[in-house]
Formats: C-alpha cells, sequence, structure tokens
C-alpha cells in the first residue's frame, strides 16, 4: 500500500508540475503556493547582464504566492561565462553600445514564451507581469510597448529605456492602461538614476495612468525594502480595489422636535 502512494505521488508530481513549455529558452518554475479559484496570474523574471535563470529566481519565494514565477535565462552566451538577451559594450560615463537587432530577436522569442506558457500551464493570460533587472529591465520596457496587450505590468529595476523602444508603433489606446513600478539606486554606478525618471517623464507625457517609481539608498542591486515595495505593488495590482458603499442619505422630511411643537 506504501508502495502505491510513494507511486501515486511520484506520478502527480511528475504530470501535475513537470509539464514542458514549447521553447528553447532556457528557464525555471516556481509554482504558485496558494491556490485560488481564479486563473494563475504570471510572474517572468529577467536576469541582467551576464547573469542567468539562477539569479532573481529566489527572490519568487519572498514575492504573493499566488504567482507562478517563471524565471528566464537569456539566448546568448557570453565569452567570458553568463548570458545576455543582447549583445552590449560599456562606454564611459556610464553609457552603452548595444546591438537592439538581438534585443528584438529576444523580445520575439520571450513573447512567444509567455503564450506557449499561459497554454501549457493554464495561466491566466490577462495577468502577465514582467519583472526584469537592469538589462532585465531594460527588455521589460521593448515587451511592454511592443505588445502592450500581453503585459499586464512591468518591474523595472535599476534600467533604463531604450530610444529603440520608446519609437516603436505602439498601440498607446492599449499601452497606457499597463502598470509600472519601477525602482533605482540613488548611488547606481552602473546605470544611471535619470534613466529612471527619464523613463517616468516618458510615460506621464504618454498619459499611463499608472506609474510607481521608487529610489533606494543602495547602488546597482536589490534590497529588503525595495523587495517589501515589490511585494505590495503586486498584491495591489492583482487585488480588485476595494468597494467603497456609500451610506444613503435620507431623503424623507425631518421630523419636529418636542420644543418645535409646542411653538
Amino acid at each position: 500500500m506504501r508502495k502505491q502512494l510513494v507511486l501515486i505521488f511520484l506520478c502527480i508530481s511528475f504530470f501535475g508540475f513537470s509539464q514542458s513549455i514549447n521553447t528553447d529558452l532556457v528557464y525555471k518554475v516556481n509554482q504558485p503556493l496558494k491556490k485560488t479559484d481564479k486563473a494563475t496570474p504570471l510572474l517572468i523574471m529577467l536576469h541582467g547582464y551576464g547573469s542567468d535563470e539562477e539569479d532573481l529566481f529566489d527572490i519568487a519565494k519572498a514575492l504573493d504566492e499566488r504567482f507562478m514565477v517563471i524565471s528566464l535565462r537569456g539566448p546568448i552566451a557570453l565569452k567570458d561565462g553568463g548570458f545576455c538577451f543582447y549583445n552590449l559594450e560599456f562606454l564611459p560615463e556610464q553609457k552603452f553600445k548595444y546591438d537592439y537587432a538581438q534585443a528584438k530577436e529576444s523580445r520575439i522569442k520571450i513573447l512567444a514564451f509567455i503564450s506557449n506558457a499561459c497554454k501549457t500551464y493554464k495561466l491566466d493570460s490577462n495577468n502577465v507581469f514582467v519583472m526584469g533587472f537592469s538589462q532585465g529591465a531594460i527588455m521589460g520596457y521593448d515587451l511592454a510597448l511592443a505588445a502592450p496587450k500581453k503585459i499586464k505590468g512591468v518591474l523595472a529595476l535599476s534600467g533604463r529605456m531604450m530610444n529603440e523602444s520608446k519609437n516603436l508603433k505602439t498601440d498607446w489606446n492599449t499601452a497606457v492602461k499597463t502598470k509600472y513600478f519601477i525602482a533605482h539606486g540613488n548611488s547606481d554606478n552602473v546605470i544611471k538614476i535619470a534613466e529612471a525618471d527619464s523613463a517616468v517623464k516618458f510615460f506621464k507625457l504618454k498619459k499611463v495612468s499608472d506609474v510607481t517609481f521608487n529610489n533606494y539608498e543602495m547602488p546597482h542591486s536589490i534590497n529588503g525594502k525595495e523587495l517589501n515595495d515589490i511585494k505590495r505593488w503586486l498584491k495591489k495590482s492583482i487585488d480588485p480595489p476595494e468597494k467603497v458603499v456609500a451610506i444613503p442619505t435620507s431623503t424623507a422630511a425631518p421630523t419636529k422636535t418636542s420644543e418645535q411643537k409646542k411653538k
């Protein structure tokens, strides 16, 4: 009997949680710990230049337990180790030379991955969020502006926005509804905090209604306070706003007091 139970458990684990997504991207999956009667929202994690899918993955444990979290590895392997979503060259004064054609190819692969992941795991395709750090944040902006119908929200951590992303033929009737959580370190020595300010101004100019910008006392990194803010923001983004119950005002004629009756 015990062997049968073990076999059943293994079958459930294999067939229930080991689905394979149709993709050539390498990824890691963190299943939601809290099940609800609603379809499961999806959070895609995109690492920074020279890192991999392991980099942000542990953060999943500190976020909203209703999300399925999938961390992707950049498709381009670097000579010195690590991976990226597009090649770049670091220039003086925190400037970069980059290959946008590669960024576009990665974007196409990521968008296809999102569609396939939602089908494979029966996820809520209307509740897809992208959280990226550094180059991953840059890709997050590009994804949302290229396909706003697919991305409900972007968490852009210590990133910037490429001019090519700003100049995409974006459907702004839809794109204004995308939610943004933009975070940056005051002492970032890789990407200037001014880049975050620039992104916020861009979205305000485009009348994007939901943009949160937080800055933290940190370099090019992620800290605990930022993680707490991320968790609160994600919860707020998938929970419907609380309905305010209006207290009806009386329309009946006021009754006279005993003093008024005497007069």
